[in-house]
């Protein structure tokens, strides 16, 4: 039987997503590593009526879960999981998607990001003929490779003078974009540090994000980085990307930075591995649109 998990089985839930989503044959990369984290982020998907735990049980004991976070700006969701604590199920993965597909009549649209080493996951994307995206890298920087690279442009702090701008400028350049420009200025101070890139007329022209992580204070993302279209190329986005990289390391103390690029953006993979970067792993992504 499917249905709706409630805060009884929080716990369960987090055992569960734990123990799966560190083997990189069970990943789901919407799903934190640390069992902290996944408390987090499991507590507030059951707490809020507006997304969705669903749970596969047998009596009632509870045998597999997926979430669902629905971005009530654009009604998208990303997933986490399937996990099972025994062998995988494609039937009821499949009908636990179905379940929450159900559950969810205002979803446009479902997003699964995923290790690529998660064959079963890309199985189920096949017999629900997902729409799949390009592959991801995940690179890793640690503090003691770090190359630091000189910052030849204006770059400063954000302050409220950009927030237009900002917001703006995530729209035009990823208008599928997980966060909205909305929520990503509601989180600078919270668990988010912007950096803005200004021209030599002091002419906002991008920006970039370095996210924290409460449960994981020595690992940090640089996260978003977005450059004017009449501005590019001319190294903003390099700069802003050292500027973030050197405030995690050197403002924050942390020990490691991570980002994702395109698998085929070899240009940017290129210039990353000069700053001292290394492939960590490499994710699919797929949606499903309603």
């Amino acid at each position: 039987m499917i249905r709706k998990c409630g805060s009884d089985y929080l716990l369960q839930c987090v055992d569960i997503a734990f123990t799966r989503n560190n083997q990189p044959e069970n990943n789901c990369a919407y799903c934190p590593k640390s069992k902290e984290g996944i408390y987090a982020d499991l507590k507030f998907l059951i707490d809020n009526p507006g997304n969705l735990m669903a749970g596969l049980f047998d009596g009632d004991n509870l045998k597999g879960i997926f979430g669902c976070f629905i971005n009530p700006e654009n009604n998208w969701v990303d997933c986490l999981g399937p996990f099972f604590i025994g062998e995988w199920s494609g039937d009821d993965a499949k009908g636990m998607f179905e379940f929450a597909n159900a559950k969810l009549p205002k979803a446009v649209r479902f997003n699964f990001y995923f290790d690529s080493r998660n064959r079963n996951l890309h199985r189920m994307m096949e017999s629900l003929s997902a729409q799949r995206r390009d592959n991801e890298y995940i690179l890793l920087l640690e503090k003691l490779n770090y190359k630091p690279q000189q910052i030849k442009h204006n770059i400063v702090s954000y302050s409220d003078e950009f927030e237009n701008d900002v917001i703006q400028i995530l729209h035009d350049t990823f208008p599928d974009s997980y966060i909205s420009g909305r929520e990503l200025i509601s989180s600078i101070g919270k668990d988010r540090d912007v950096f803005c890139a200004l021209n030599e007329n002091g002419v906002f022209v991008g920006y970039g994000v370095l996210k924290r992580y409460k449960d994981n204070p020595d690992h940090m993302t640089a996260e978003i980085f977005a450059v004017a279209e009449g501005a590019r190329g001319e190294g903003y986005g390099w700069a802003l990307l050292n500027m973030a990289v050197d405030c995690a390391l050197n403002r924050y103390n942390a020990d490691t930075v991570d980002l994702v690029v395109d698998k085929l953006n070899t240009h940017a993979s290129d210039l990353y591995y000069s700053c001292g970067f290394k492939l960590m792993a490499e994710n699919s992504s797929y949606c499903i649109k309603n």
